[in-house]
């Protein structure tokens, strides 16, 4: 395991028969080393369990909100055929998927302030003038290239994040909200500017504590302005 390149953290384990039997970590194997043991593979694997099982069909959100430091084992037709890790978060399927996720998301932000502001006062009032004035430029700039839009389009995520913050009377405070909104944001900009998210597995802990939030945020802002 040691002198692969790259080092692998985990192996599956077979019996005599080829059957797929457990999991053995890369950490067992050196404390096996270090102490001197005359273990065997079967003796320090983890065995094999249905937690460690995951669908092959399984969407990418709901494998992050699973995510753990132990790989799982892909199951396709009652057959294993990989192996996915929390490592394998940096992959560009995911990439593409948390994209998606989270302009949605903002999506969701934007179509909820039309209802809100449709027949009452305008939201530009909830914004300082500096925001509102970068907004105005790009609607400017959009419309000079045919494009069909209007203001709030031209708005960045964290302009639609504040008019939500300040137009609606949300039970959590403002400032956790403003934290789980920035880290949605940050998810966004670094999947965008292809940056990396989850290098570590704290940051993979990260990563499924904020798709939580978003999921969240999501259900409670479209429930909103109905």
């Amino acid at each position: 395991m040691r002198n692969r390149d790259p080092v692998f953290d985990y192996l599956p384990v077979e019996d005599a028969d080829g059957n797929l039997i457990g999991l053995l970590s890369n950490y067992a194997v050196g404390a096996a080393s270090r102490d001197g043991d005359s273990e065997t593979v079967g003796d320090q694997m983890d065995p094999l369990s249905e937690a460690d099982l995951i669908g092959a069909g399984t969407p990418i959100v709901a494998l992050i909100s699973r995510i753990r430091r132990k790989p799982f084992l892909v199951v396709s037709d009652q057959e294993i055929i990989g192996m996915v890790a929390w490592s394998d978060l940096q992959k560009l399927p995911v990439r593409a998927s948390l994209f998606a996720l989270v302009t949605g998301f903002e999506l969701t932000m934007y179509e909820t302030i039309r209802r809100q502001f449709e027949k009452q006062v305008n939201w530009t009032e909830h914004l300082d003038k500096g925001r509102l004035c970068m907004a105005e430029k790009e609607y400017r700039d959009q419309c000079k290239r045919g494009s069909d839009v209007d203001l709030l389009l031209c708005t960045q995520f964290c302009d639609k994040r504040d008019i939500l913050i300040k137009s609606f009377g949300f039970a959590v405070g403002k400032q956790e909200l403003k934290r789980k909104f920035g880290a949605i944001e940050q998810v966004r900009n670094d999947v965008a500017h292809s940056n990396n998210y989850a290098m570590t597995f704290e940051q993979a802990e990260k990563l499924r504590t904020t798709l939580a939030d978003l999921g969240e945020l999501r259900r409670l802002i479209n429930s909103l302005a109905r």
